[in-house]
């Protein structure tokens, strides 16, 4: 199948992303006229056989991108749509020298003839996986980077690793994020930080403690306390106990005991595992032990009455922060 190029899935916006990069290169080169998009599943494939088999009307190159080909596993097709599928894929085969096909498919069923076709026959195969979070921190780090530097704007490699940690493992919304750096950074030609990252980018649920648990990572008492007195202030101490506080606390004891048991996985993102672990290395894990103890009886006295989450808790908080002084102190 000469100059037929399958692109498929299952990571949906790396895929879209190479597309229409893709078809933003070919009308820049050979026009608007010269670039179609068909879908298999929404056009009758007669239709999208007649466009392939055919050269371009005024001359030169034509791309054509045929999305939803070779099909999902589901719907099941019927015997009449496997016909069609198949005529589709013969034709492939034979094209117009000056025709171009891009085949693309989120999710194709890999079982069927056609992609088995399709994958042994085609020019080159382009295939988009998700990252994975525990193994590819690099790959995200890396694409963090390039992304950055396509949209014009400058980051380091540290500020790049702590706006994944920060943001999140979704590559769609972390390129929102990326974008509106871009455009801040651009108008006062500075470099991307942490600073702007903390004032501007949405966190991910895993960092929506952040501001709390970069307290905790100085292990510095004093800034704990303003921090959670400032929180307060802001949502209230209800919130902070159940977002901030329990939540941070939780992931300092799980860096703790990773210390302990390296060959468990901890779960918790290496960029914030590297910052709490010089403060956890202070305590013993029956230091730890106690405050997790601490967490539990505040959390039972919570939740039967005796102490009270109110905006006008202020006997909550005094609770609070007095024993993390104590322990951070």
């Amino acid at each position: 199948m000469q100059n037929v190029f399958l692109a498929m899935g299952p990571d949906a916006f790396l895929l879209k992303d190479f597309i229409d990069q893709t078809k933003k290169a070919s009308l820049a080169k050979y026009g608007e006229f010269a670039v179609q998009t068909l879908s298999a599943k929404d056009t009758p494939l007669s239709e999208v056989i007649t466009e392939i088999s055919t050269p371009a009307f005024f001359g030169g190159k034509k791309i054509v991108f045929i999305e939803d080909f070779p099909p999902p596993a589901s719907p099941k097709l019927s015997e009449a749509k496997k016909k069609e599928y198949e005529s589709l894929t013969e034709n492939l085969k034979n094209l117009p020298d000056e025709v171009v096909i891009f085949v693309i498919s989120t999710n194709p069923d890999k079982r069927t003839k056609f992609f088995k076709t399709i994958k042994k026959e085609v020019s080159k195969i382009y295939e988009y996986k998700p990252f994975d979070p525990k193994r590819d921190i690099s790959k995200f780090t890396q694409w963090i980077l390039e992304r950055v530097k396509k949209y014009g704007a400058f980051i380091d490699l540290k500020v790049a690793q702590f706006l994944h940690s920060f943001v999140g493992n979704d590559l769609e919304k972390l390129d929102k994020e990326i974008q509106k750096l871009a455009i801040l950074t651009a108008i006062k030609g500075e470099q991307i930080s942490k600073e702007n990252i903390i004032a501007l980018c949405v966190p991910n649920e895993e960092s929506a403690d952040f501001a709390f648990s970069n307290a905790l990572s100085t292990g510095n008492a004093e800034k704990i306390i303003t921090e959670i007195s400032t929180l307060s202030k802001e949502f209230g101490p209800a919130m902070v106990w159940n977002r901030d506080i329990i939540s941070s606390i939780r992931t300092l004891l799980k860096v703790r005991f990773s210390l302990e048991s390296p060959e468990e996985k901890s779960g918790i993102h290496p960029f914030v595992a590297s910052s709490m672990s010089r403060v956890v290395k202070k305590f013993t894990p029956e230091q730890f032990q106690n405050l997790h103890q601490f967490l539990m009886e505040v959390d039972i006295k919570t939740k039967n009455g005796t102490l009270s989450l109110s905006q006008e808790g202020s006997q909550f908080l005094l609770h609070i922060q007095k024993k993390l002084y104590l322990f951070f102190s």
